[in-house]
């Protein structure tokens, strides 16, 4: 009667580095209404990504994620960019008849820094593309959230500054309702 058990295989033996920086990595494209000037409006979704806990890097603006993930937001090429870990070992199982088999594969690959093919390089692939697709979806969610928000004051204040290029601003009231904002200013003209 055989046993089954559980190895672990590097990931590395398993899949090409290109396919796993695509499977931890997403990138998305996000737009910012043109209420004044480009280089004003990105200045005004800076500091409100900044008022909302974002840090400054050399590549963009860093929103706050755990567990070794990134959301980085590139306010000058109006990008998301979302990377998440990916695991550095595979678990699967194999029975004891074929067991020393697939250790001598994963010894040579390891040794000739080669991929291992067939099934279980197929299967490890799609089950980490669903687990990374999953990490990828609720982690662009948490930043996009984020980054509506800074819009949202983003543009709030670019209205204010606009009416005040229009005139004397003489009263500014604002209101929400079901996910819309009304702003009404008046302006002394």
């Amino acid at each position: 009667m055989s046993r089954s058990y559980r190895i672990r295989i590097p990931i590395e033996v398993l899949l090409s580095n290109d396919r796993l920086d695509k499977l931890g990595s997403y990138s998305m494209p996000f737009d910012i209404m043109q209420i004044l000037p480009a280089d004003q409006m990105q200045d005004l979704l800076k500091k409100s990504l900044l008022a909302a806990g974002c840090t400054d890097s050399e590549a963009g603006l860093v929103v706050p994620c755990q567990d070794g993930k990134t959301a980085l937001i590139d306010v000058e090429n109006r990008t998301i960019k979302i990377r998440v870990p990916v695991p550095k070992e595979y678990e699967t199982g194999v029975y004891e008849e074929v067991l020393a088999g697939v250790n001598a594969q994963i010894a040579q690959a390891l040794a000739s820094g080669q991929q291992l093919g067939g099934r279980m390089s197929e299967h490890a692939d799609s089950l980490l593309a669903g687990q990374m697709a999953s990490q990828l979806r609720d982690l662009t969610m948490e930043a996009r959230k984020v980054l509506n928000a800074a819009l949202k004051d983003t543009y709030r204040e670019a209205i204010r500054e606009k009416a005040a290029q229009i005139g004397n601003v003489t009263n500014i009231s604002e209101s929400s309702e079901g996910g819309s904002t009304r702003i009404r200013i008046e302006v002394e003209v």
